[in-house]
C-alpha cells in the first residue's frame, strides 16, 4: 500500500527525480573518447567539463607476458598528456599490487630505468625522468618490464613500440 502511494504521488516522483539528477550532476562524469589507433597504441581524450581542458593518453598492452600470478589483471603502459600544463607522464599498470616499497625494471631496448611503485601503478620519479623515458621510447622498438607483486609473484611483460611516434604525435595534436 505504501509503495503504491509513493509511486503514484507526483510530488514524490519529482523529488526523487531531482534528487537523482542532483547526485548525477554532482559527480564529475568525464567520458573518454577513443580518437584513433596506430598498431597496438590507442589514443584517448577526456574533456573536463568544468575547466574545458583535456587530458589525453595513449595506451598499449603487452605482446608477451610471463607470470606466475594466475589472478593478475591485464597490464598496460600509458603516456598521459595534461593539456593545461602541457606535460606528459609515463605510467605502468601492473595488473597486480606491486611489492611494497619496490621498483619495476623498465628496459627500453638496452636502456634501463627504474620506476617507483604504489599499489598497482608505477611512475617515473621526476618530470625529467618522464621526458628521458618518453624520448627513449619514441626511438626504440621494444620495452620489457620486470615486476614483483605484493604476494611474491612476478611478471615480465614485453611491449611493442611500433606506432608510438605516430600515436604520440596525434595525442599532442588533440591535446595542445
Amino acid at each position: 500500500m505504501r509503495a503504491e502511494f509513493f509511486l503514484q504521488n507526483t510530488k514524490f516522483k519529482k523529488f526523487f527525480f531531482l534528487t537523482i539528477l542532483f547526485f548525477v550532476k554532482s559527480f564529475d562524469l568525464q567520458a573518454q573518447t577513443l580518437d584513433s589507433s596506430f598498431y597496438n597504441w590507442k589514443i584517448y581524450e577526456i574533456i573536463d567539463e568544468d575547466s574545458d581542458f583535456k587530458k589525453c593518453y595513449i595506451v598499449n598492452y603487452p605482446i608477451k607476458s610471463d607470470t606466475n600470478d594466475t589472478s593478475r589483471k591485464k597490464p598496460y603502459i600509458m603516456i598521459t598528456r595534461f593539456q593545461r600544463d602541457r606535460i606528459e607522464e609515463i605510467s605502468v599498470f601492473g595488473g597486480f599490487d606491486f611489492k611494497i616499497n619496490s621498483h619495476i625494471f623498465f628496459l627500453i631496448d638496452s636502456n634501463q630505468f627504474r620506476l617507483k611503485t604504489k599499489s598497482d601503478y608505477a611512475w617515473a620519479k621526476t618530470r625529467a625522468e618522464d621526458i628521458r623515458i618518453i624520448e627513449t621510447m619514441l626511438f626504440s622498438s621494444v620495452i620489457k618490464i620486470r615486476s614483483d607483486s605484493a604476494i611474491g609473484t612476478y611478471a615480465i611483460d614485453e611491449y611493442s613500440l611500433k606506432g608510438i611516434a605516430k600515436a604520440f604525435k596525434r595525442m599532442r595534436e588533440i591535446c595542445r
